[in-house]
Formats: C-alpha cells, sequence, structure tokens
C-alpha cells in the first residue's frame, strides 16, 4: 500500500499524470491511483483529462474511436447552442481542441490587469520616450548599460 504525501505541488502532479500517461494508463487509474497518494490535495479529475485529439485519420479510427469523437462533438454541438458564439472563443483551431480545461485568473493578474487599465496614456507614453534613449546609451556602450 502507498503512503499519503503531506505536501506536493502541481507541477509534482503534472509530471505524475504525465509519467503514467507514457506508460500507458488510463486517465481514470491515474486519478485513481494519486488519489490514494495525494488524498485531498489530489488535483481534480477533470485535470487528468487535458486534450482531445480530433485528427481525422478514417482508417487508423476503431468503432470506439468514432463513438468518442461522436461524443465529443455532440458535446461542442450541445454547448455551442446554450453559450452561441463565445463557445467558440475557446477552442483552439487546427488539429486540436481543448476540453475539460479551466484557468480561473488569479487575484493577482487581476490587480496587475485593473492596474495596467487605470493608468492614463501618458503614463505608458513616458515610458516608452524613454526607451528611445536608453536603447542608444545601449547601443553606443555595445550592450554593457545598465541603467541605474
Amino acid at each position: 500500500m502507498a503512503r499519503m504525501l503531506q505536501s506536493s505541488t502541481c507541477e509534482e502532479q503534472r509530471s505524475v499524470v504525465r509519467f503514467l500517461w507514457a506508460k500507458g494508463h488510463k486517465p481514470s487509474e491515474i486519478h485513481r491511483d494519486m488519489r490514494g497518494v495525494y488524498g485531498d490535495d489530489c488535483m481534480d479529475r477533470s485535470k487528468v483529462f487535458r486534450k482531445v485529439s480530433a485528427r481525422w485519420v478514417p482508417k487508423n479510427l476503431t468503432d470506439d474511436h468514432k463513438g468518442q469523437q461522436m461524443m465529443a462533438s455532440l458535446d461542442h454541438l450541445t454547448r455551442y447552442t446554450a453559450q452561441g458564439h463565445d463557445f467558440l472563443e475557446g477552442i483552439v483551431t487546427g488539429d486540436e481542441s481543448w476540453a475539460y480545461h479551466y484557468t480561473p485568473e488569479t487575484k493577482q493578474a487581476s490587480a496587475v490587469r485593473r492596474w495596467l487599465h487605470s493608468n492614463q496614456t501618458d503614463f505608458y507614453e513616458q515610458g516608452i520616450l524613454k526607451l528611445v534613449t536608453r536603447w542608444e546609451k545601449c547601443v553606443e556602450k555595445v550592450g554593457d548599460y545598465v541603467e541605474k
């Protein structure tokens, strides 16, 4: 029986997920095993399911794959019907679509965003104008320039 760990980082748990996935474990098995070791500190089950492949290779698709693709398509269609055009903003174009992944903005990021939007344009203009003289000094001193 595995020993319960008292603390862990998100990066550590992501590494465990990646390692077990590389060994061929299924996401539900990975989460169950991690829950046994990390307990309540274990990442949410939805974080183990990260990416849904949408590559279209008909000759390689089994009936199970076709069913999964159909279910994912129906899920996306249902969400599009409910959320409208906003749902499309969350889909990465190309050969893959990201699902089951939501990262809320942190308080720090939110505070920085509010602070940046609260400043007047002359605040940014002053910084941009200072860049020209700093760039010239840096070029004159061949990169050996540090503002004090």
